[in-house]
């Protein structure tokens, strides 16, 4: 993640950002579970698996992935891409949100590297130096123990990021690595520690160092601490992480005139860089077959309106023609990096830094919001090469996995809205909203004046529409929820269903939930107006991340994306690649929250 050390790099924001690539080590014993990341299907890169950053719109901007996650990573596995990397600790984002972006990674088949970020302010001292590292791995053990756990537990931690850049962000301002080389390499032993004396399962990758120059003073200190020495034949990690972005060995004149043709240089010194980083790996441990994990790689083009100014500070003026953006320097750079990766032997696996632009830096995949289309416009060839490199198989559209579903109200505040009647007259007498075969429930309304029920909101999803076949009596009958008289989460039918969470998700109200195999396809209340009838269908949904979305005295929409689709009531919604699994009401019959599940 570049945002915390962007004043670090304004002379690289134009250059080729070395790759970063997950490895698989040899088959060294002490470290299980390692060979499970070697793959034979590596597409066009043999022998490497390409991976996406998320970059840092968790909650905030356009799209945030708080909401969007099913389209980017249906984007990210329509592209290859076998890993995602993100960033915990972050501002304002919650334990609710990383969960829901690591299962819809999970649900993509996609693995999710967890940058857990360090800084050390303290001496180079063992008593500072313990006190840091039990802190940190304290907090490691807290997220892996309470936020990224069951199916959204992470996949690999990197321990720490860009250790060796130079800061001035301790209290006292002094300019120092971020964390000092003997302090990173014990964070690196202890983390390693906890990790066999847990019988953790998820990888370990050592920060990513930033560029391979090995013979620099911090690699020295790191590799000639006693966390190596004194534990002769261990690793303390699985993976050595990497930065090559190795700038300084960038043809810069060819790359500020606009040709595509300048990397040969730099890949070769990176592939050399990598075997280096891997040597020295082995020749500190004691062991034999390490391997990098370089966690970025990317290649920055300046905007045309850029402050950057000189041959180092991103002039690429040639790279990004104005209305048109081919980033074929991009695109070239991005196949250089690959190639130093298949020819180094030692990197298997890299992330590309990032996913979409930054308001400073511009490595994205895609551009920046464009308010004027209203989508992050896919840099063309760029996306296309990763594609390529990638072995993607999925779509060549960009757009193929943001193409917006239509949405649909079904009012049922006086009378039926029915969008398909397959399933019979399943609430006879009752006021209803049924959505049609294709469709789901995405959200309901109730009364600001009065309290009672109002819209039923169809969502037909581009993506997905055919996971929803019901209602249709050529398929397996819906069932119904009634809750006149108190919760209704399936157990009484017969055959009985279970309930698609275990827990009171709105206590003191009655609750209607459908299965953890069905959907909400209808909703009814009676002629006197209190919510009586859910109509749950059979779909393949994952019933995951379920959360309570309350709309009893205010809007509750996890999405917007549909408009104001009730001025006249609260509107309980849930979010892009969610469904309602369940309806509540309070007593008297008034509509009070959703349950919100992922797809």
């Amino acid at each position: 993640m570049k945002t915390e050390f962007n004043t670090t790099r304004k002379c690289w924001q134009a250059m080729l950002l070395g790759a970063a690539v997950l490895g698989a080590c040899g088959p060294v014993q002490e470290h299980p579970g390692e060979e499970e990341l070697e793959t034979a299907e590596q597409g066009a890169l043999s022998g490497v698996a390409l991976g996406i950053d998320t970059g840092t719109s968790y909650v905030t901007g356009e799209q945030p992935l708080s909401n969007f996650a099913e389209q980017a990573m249906c984007e990210f596995s329509n592209l290859g891409a076998k890993w995602v990397r993100i960033e915990a600790d972050s501002s304002g984002v919650d334990a609710t949100t990383y969960r829901r972006i690591v299962q819809k990674a999970h649900d993509k088949n996609l693995k999710v590297l967890v940058v857990v970020p360090a800084r050390y302010c303290g001496a180079d001292n063992q008593t500072e130096i313990d006190a840091f590292t039990t802190s940190y791995v304290a907090h490691l053990n807290d997220l892996a123990t309470t936020v990224f756990t069951g199916t959204t537990a992470a996949d690999g931690y990197e321990i720490g990021n860009e250790p060796n850049v130079t800061e001035s962000l301790c209290p006292d301002g002094a300019p120092r690595f971020r964390v000092a080389p003997n302090a990173f390499a014990w964070l690196q032993r202890r983390a390693w520690q906890w990790k066999t004396t847990n019988s953790r399962t998820e990888v370990l990758v050592s920060g990513g160092l930033l560029n391979t120059y090995t013979t620099e003073p911090f690699w020295n200190s790191f590799f000639g601490s006693a966390a190596f020495s004194g534990f002769s034949g261990t690793r303390p990690f699985d993976y050595l992480g990497v930065h090559p972005y190795n700038s300084s060995k960038l043809d810069t004149n060819c790359i500020n005139a606009g040709l595509t043709t300048c990397f040969t240089s730099w890949k070769n010194n990176v592939r050399d860089g990598l075997i280096a980083a891997a040597n020295r790996v082995n020749t500190a441990t004691g062991t034999t077959g390490s391997k990098v994990f370089a966690t970025e790689f990317g290649f920055q083009v300046a905007a045309a309106n850029s402050d950057c100014t000189g041959l180092d500070s991103c002039t690429l003026f040639m790279s990004q023609a104005a209305n048109n953006t081919p980033y074929l320097q991009l695109a070239a750079a991005m196949n250089a990096a690959g190639e130093a990766f298949v020819n180094s032997a030692v990197t298997p696996i890299a992330i590309w830094y990032d996913y979409r632009d930054e308001a400073t830096e511009t490595f994205g995949l895609r551009s920046g919001w464009d308010v004027t289309t209203g989508k992050y416009t896919a840099k063309t060839a760029a996306w296309s090469k990763f594609r390529t490199l990638a072995g993607g198989t999925g779509s060549t559209l960009a757009e193929a996995c943001w193409a917006k579903g239509d949405y649909f109200k079904a009012d049922f505040e006086n009378g039926d809205t029915l969008r398909s009647t397959s399933s019979g007259d399943w609430a006879y007498g009752y006021y209803k909203a049924e959505c049609a075969p294709g469709e789901r429930i995405m959200g309901v309304s109730k009364s600001i004046a009065n309290g009672w029920s109002r819209v039923g909101l169809c969502y037909k999803d581009p993506l997905y529409a055919g996971r929803y076949t019901q209602p249709n009596p050529r398929f397996p009958a819906c069932s119904v929820r009634i809750v006149l008289n108190g919760s209704d989460r399936g157990q009484a039918l017969s055959p009985p269903k279970s309930p698609t969470t275990t827990v009171d998700w709105d206590p003191g109200n009655y609750l209607a939930e459908c299965a953890p195999t069905e959907y909400v396809a209808g909703v009814a209340q009676s002629t006197d107006h209190k919510f009586s009838h859910l109509l749950c269908c059979p779909a393949a949904v994952s019933a995951t991340s379920c959360s309570t979305v309350a709309f009893g005295s205010a809007d509750h929409q996890e999405s917007t994306d549909s408009g104001n689709w009730d001025a006249g009531g609260y509107k309980g919604e849930c979010g892009v690649g969610r469904y309602v699994a369940g309806v509540s009401r309070t007593p008297n019959g008034q509509p009070n929250a959703l349950l919100c599940c992922n797809q």
